[in-house]
């Protein structure tokens, strides 16, 4: 008798089982086939993988990269002392990121101005995030174990220079967190223990507590990848949305989290980490961010991704609806195909919400 019913519950668990498994082939395929146009989204023919969002109008950051191409250092120069004077170290570390890839690839420009200007900590600034980026270029993205051991060795060699120069950048610019944001990139490289990193950590936050991208070089670090693991990368991420005022997009740093136990653990991580409540804090904090925040689309596609695997079709159709049609960021970017990954979850949030 006890045989026989566990038998039945058995049977029962797998055809329950096979029902499932049956559904979401189906909703896979009709996710792929269905009609953009009629839930209000861009159609598919125009999606566009190369940004995350569409292009700022930025004339004199424009301007200062071409001249930069063509060796004139002065325009980025005047552009970073006017985010010094104001203090404006978010704009200015975006500034610094665009500079230090120009001069990876070519660093002429960025050699007269240091000799030119040698005390001037805008171009040593600029000059540290560039050593840094050559050095995580050298050694690539892939695992340890994937990695060569020229590769490894190159980068052990590059990346002392990387926080020399931005150790010189932060006594020439007391004030300015950038060339901390360099250090903290760099913890992770140099294997700094925790109570190290946590130093770096406290002069960065002194001068910038509430640093978006500083916070997102900071996860990486406390990432299990690293040297930490998810529960000390999630603590750091709740902490840090926490202490933001209604309306930061500092929250989106738990949407980086989540994307990074992703990574590591499959779909399963949104299930343990997406939380309703840190998730209702991301979308009440975008419903009030500035529609021209660059950081503004990276988050609304982490939050798209996440509240479809949340099982939230309609929360995730009306974050497509103002994503639009660009897809060119995590973590559509992961798949092989961004434009097709990106299509299939829309389509998932469509079908579930219901009819158009």
């Amino acid at each position: 008798m006890f045989t026989n019913l566990v038998t039945i519950v058995g049977l029962a668990c797998l055809a329950w089982a096979l029902v499932h498994v049956t559904r979401i082939a189906l909703r896979n395929q009709q996710a792929k086939r269905f009609d953009a146009s009629a839930y209000g989204l861009v159609p598919r023919d125009q999606l566009d993988s190369r940004r995350s969002g569409p292009p700022r109008d930025e004339p004199a950051l424009h301007i200062a990269v071409e001249a930069a191409c063509r060796g004139d250092w002065e325009p980025a120069a005047g552009l970073l002392a006017a985010t010094t004077d104001d203090e404006d170290w978010e704009a200015r570390w975006r500034l610094v990121e665009v500079f230090a890839d120009i001069a990876v690839e070519d660093e002429r420009w960025l050699r007269i101005w240091r000799a030119e200007r040698p005390k001037d900590a805008d171009a040593v600034v600029v000059h540290a995030h560039a050593l840094l980026l050559c050095a995580w270029a050298a050694r690539g993205e892939k695992y340890v174990q994937q990695t060569s051991d020229g590769q490894l060795e190159l980068f052990a060699e590059l990346l002392p220079t990387a926080m020399y120069a931005a150790q010189e950048a932060a006594r020439l610019a007391p004030r300015d967190p950038s060339p901390w944001i360099t250090m903290v990139a760099a913890a992770r490289g140099l294997g700094l223990s925790h109570d190290e990193f946590r130093q770096l950590w406290a002069e960065l936050t002194a001068r910038a507590p509430q640093h978006y991208d500083a916070h997102w070089q900071a996860l990486q670090y406390w990432c299990q990848k690293w040297y930490g693991s998810h529960k000390l990368m999630f603590k750091f991420a709740k902490e840090a949305a926490e202490s933001a005022p209604a309306g930061s997009l500092l929250s989106g740093v738990y949407l980086h989290a989540v994307h990074e136990a992703v990574l590591q653990d499959g779909d399963q991580a949104y299930r343990t980490w997406a939380t309703k409540p840190m998730l209702a804090r991301v979308q009440a904090d975008l419903a009030q961010a500035a529609p021209e925040d660059h950081r503004l689309p990276q988050i609304r596609h982490l939050l798209a991704a996440t509240l479809v695997k949340s099982g939230r079709y309609a929360e995730a159709l009306a974050q497509f609806r103002l994503i639009g049609g660009w897809c060119g960021a995590a973590p559509w970017t992961d798949a092989n195909d961004p434009a097709l990954a990106f299509d299939h979850a829309r389509g998932l949030a469509a079908l579930g919400s219901g009819r158009p």
